[in-house]
């Protein structure tokens, strides 16, 4: 008797957490769909005017990059007024899937009474309802299932109208009460082309914001 309220107790436990991490899942997705038109027009705005290539050889970089954001910032402003005088929506070339990050240490250090569980960051991926992501028609978005490698970048180099190159997002990262979260994005663009933002969002009047956006990596 005393094994099979056992084996009971371990069915119950299993079925418990399965309920408790579906829960959990659906929660984070409801926070995605709910902060994804804020992520990608930040997103979208400090690709547009932050990256700049390589400068030619025997060009100072400091002056050379300079005078490129300003360059940038300029034709930004101008196409972006454009596109929303037009309601043109801008192409996008988007990976399909959200993937695992750990932002643990940088969540509580952004956030300093954000309390961090052990363990925190999902090791699962899940993929995109592509019908709520294109509800928001600003952006076209076009899905695929990887990031190329090497020379495969190239053709998606020439497919895109204002980042020219594929755009992903990792899975949100909670705090334990769920009133702040962090996610990151990657824009790949081409060899020597990679570089990446983390956004921090939290709670404000049971709406979900992006708090702020800054500089994680390029290459």
């Amino acid at each position: 008797m005393k094994k099979i309220y056992i084996v009971l107790l371990i069915v119950w436990a299993f079925f418990t957490s399965c309920e408790d991490k579906t829960a959990s899942l659906q929660f984070e997705k409801d926070v995605m769909y709910e902060v994804y038109p804020a992520l990608i027009d930040t997103v979208w705005v400090n690709a547009s005017r932050r990256y700049v290539p390589p400068p030619p050889p025997g060009i100072d970089p400091s002056e050379y990059k300079l005078n490129r954001i300003k360059e940038s910032n300029e034709r930004f402003n101008k196409e972006l007024a454009e596109f929303k005088e037009k309601k043109f929506p801008v192409d996008l070339v988007f990976l399909d899937k959200a993937v695992r990050k750990d932002n643990s240490k940088e969540l509580q250090k952004h956030f300093k009474d954000a309390a961090i569980l052990e363990n925190s960051a999902d090791t699962l991926e899940y993929r995109f309802d592509r019908k709520k992501l294109d509800s928001y028609k600003a952006f076209h978005l076009r899905y695929v299932a990887r990031i190329p490698k090497g020379n495969d970048r190239l053709y998606y180099n020439e497919c895109c109208y204002s980042i020219r190159g594929i755009l992903s997002f990792s899975r949100i990262q909670f705090d334990s009460d769920k009133k702040y979260g962090v996610l990151t994005t990657g824009v790949y663009c081409g060899a020597m082309c990679d570089f990446g933002y983390r956004i921090f969002i939290k709670k404000v009047n049971n709406k979900w914001v992006v708090d702020k956006i800054e500089e994680a990596w390029s290459a």
